[in-house]
């Protein structure tokens, strides 16, 4: 009999499944849609002007390493993401999994095309007892581990599913920092997906850094993230991008959670011992 517990995770992902298999924009209510708007927007074209994209995918095109005999699993990769194909390509074996059905039939449609004999897709809940796969050398999580309420049961999961020395690559937002915090907590009572968003706090990353050996961890978007603002000032543009690029590599240098804590977004390599 399933305990109350396992009901809501159930019952979670039910939501996050029909969520993410409809038109997403018809599923956000006002105040998420002016969020990701400033998130997917404003944000995103500001991390593209500055190359803080590119920046974070090379660093984890590094991380993942040659892939020719690992086993990797693309966590939460929906339609695809900006390495999927890299991963799907190099690695020995490819597993993708995501909640949306619909997302993977197009995601293995593509796989298919590209005559990617190596890589598959799978609608299924990484928690559920039917996804039996494991001895994962990589496990890709770019923006996903934030999406667990249960960080404990998300950590037991991880290392049940990966190899002993197997890693874990992710990229997630953080409620580290008191400004942002302020601006989440403002936000939340009004965030038509706030049961499946669960920015890292700095307990949280307690718990990953005593349950994984961390290799690398990144900030991004440190004192950076002030530069958005700076950037609608009416100063000469060669200045304002000056002072951006010092911003933004300070912010790649930070390595101390201390650091860390004041950035707006974290990505970390990490593996299990």
């Amino acid at each position: 009999m399933k305990n109350k517990a396992d009901e809501k995770f159930v019952s979670v992902n039910k939501k996050q499944k029909e969520f993410y298999n409809s038109n997403s924009k018809s599923k956000k209510n006002f105040a998420s849609r002016i969020w990701s708007k400033i998130r997917n927007g404003l944000l995103n074209d500001y991390r593209k002007e500055f190359d803080v994209k590119d920046k974070v995918y090379d660093e984890h095109k590094r991380w993942l390493g040659d892939l020719s005999d690992k086993k990797v699993l693309d966590l939460g990769c929906l339609r695809g993401n900006a390495l999927t194909f890299h991963m799907a390509s190099n690695a020995k074996e490819y597993i993708g999994i995501d909640l949306s059905d619909k997302a993977i039939a197009e995601l293995n449609r593509k796989l298919v095309k590209k005559d990617f004999t190596n890589a598959k897709a799978l609608a299924i809940d990484f928690l559920s007892k039917n996804f039996e796969e494991k001895n994962f050398d990589v496990i890709y999580a770019y923006g996903v581990l934030h999406h667990f309420e249960d960080v404990d049961l998300l950590i037991m999961k991880l290392n049940e599913k990966l190899k002993k020395g197997g890693m874990v690559i992710s990229y997630d937002p953080l409620e580290t920092s008191l400004p942002i915090k302020a601006l989440r907590t403002l936000y939340r009572p009004f965030q038509s997906d706030k049961e499946w968003e669960w920015p890292f706090t700095r307990s949280t990353l307690q718990k990953f850094d005593k349950n994984f050996m961390i290799i690398e961890k990144k900030g991004i978007l440190g004192s950076s993230k002030y530069g958005i603002l700076l950037n609608f000032l009416p100063l000469p543009k060669i200045y304002k991008h000056k002072i951006i690029d010092e911003m933004t590599q300070k912010d790649w240098s930070l390595n101390t959670w201390s650091q860390i804590h004041k950035c707006m977004h974290l990505t970390m390599c990490f593996k299990k011992t």
